[in-house]
């Protein structure tokens, strides 16, 4: 979702140092709110920002200074920057146009309790799989990762699953998007007999390629023309989560996908 609206193209002007254009300030701009609301250590004080978002520490603070006045970003004293009320109300817009993201809680809430493993769905946002929903089980040993986080489509089980129901074209974007324009043919040629078997089965796998001692299944989430437009996995420890109990679990997860599916339309 595009954050030009965050800019106030109608106000004064921020100073520019040297050379910067207004388009390379507005990148600024989105890089220090992106690493103030997502980095892994949130929230993150001021010279903190700066050096994650790679930009000198008095840009940051007028950043993060307009940012804070126009309701994107809220600061907690010393403790640093968190989301304001505006770029919430955004994320639950945006969410609530991502078709079936209420479905998709559902389905990964009842596919968890079933299993006692990590239930997650994606969507294709672009050229990218984006987390949407996810549930964790009470176990103490889990996989982890947030609503938000970009999955990569070549070495995870929900992205293998993906690529496995989309034309050439659109396969090769998403991999491109992740590895670069130069490696994603040979990238696509290395996965060639695992996506052929992935859209044979209905499932992908993956076995501790996306993360060490991390075992998954994963499946697409298809329009009515049969090209995914997501993914539901079930993930588990490698330890707890054997290759018998993966396999168990994968009616299940085949049949929840089905449900999903047919309340899709077909994409233009």
């Amino acid at each position: 979702m595009p954050f030009l609206g965050c800019f106030p193209m109608n106000a004064t002007p921020l100073p520019l140092s040297g050379n910067e254009s207004r388009t390379s300030y507005l990148a600024r701009l989105l890089d220090v709110m992106d690493v103030a609301v997502t980095h892994e250590r949130v929230p993150l004080q001021l010279g903190e920002i700066a050096t994650a978002a790679g930009v000198p520490m008095s840009t940051a603070s007028r950043l993060l200074s307009l940012l804070v006045e126009r309701g994107m970003l809220i600061q907690l004293g010393k403790s640093g920057y968190a989301p304001g009320p505006r770029l919430l109300h955004m994320a639950v817009r945006t969410l609530d146009q991502v078709h079936g993201t209420d479905r998709l809680k559902d389905a990964v809430e009842t596919l968890s309790e079933a299993t006692g493993e990590s239930v997650s769905a994606g969507v294709l946002v672009g050229d990218q799989i984006v987390l949407v929903a996810r549930k964790e089980p009470d176990h103490s040993l889990r996989a982890v990762a947030r609503i938000g986080d970009i999955i990569t489509p070549h070495t995870s089980a929900m992205g293998k699953a993906v690529l496995s129901r989309l034309p050439a074209e659109r396969r090769l974007a998403l991999v491109a998007a992740a590895v670069g324009d130069g490696a994603a043919e040979s990238t696509l040629a290395v996965l060639h007999a695992e996506l052929a078997t992935a859209t044979a089965d209905g499932f992908a796998i993956d076995e501790e390629s996306y993360a060490v001692g991390l075992r998954c299944r994963a499946t697409a989430l298809l329009d009515r023309a049969g090209h995914a437009v997501g993914a539901i996995s079930i993930a588990g420890p490698a330890a707890r989560f054997t290759r018998e109990n993966a396999t168990a679990c994968v009616p299940a997860l085949l049949a929840e996908a089905a449900r999903l599916s047919l309340d899709i339309p077909q994409a233009p």
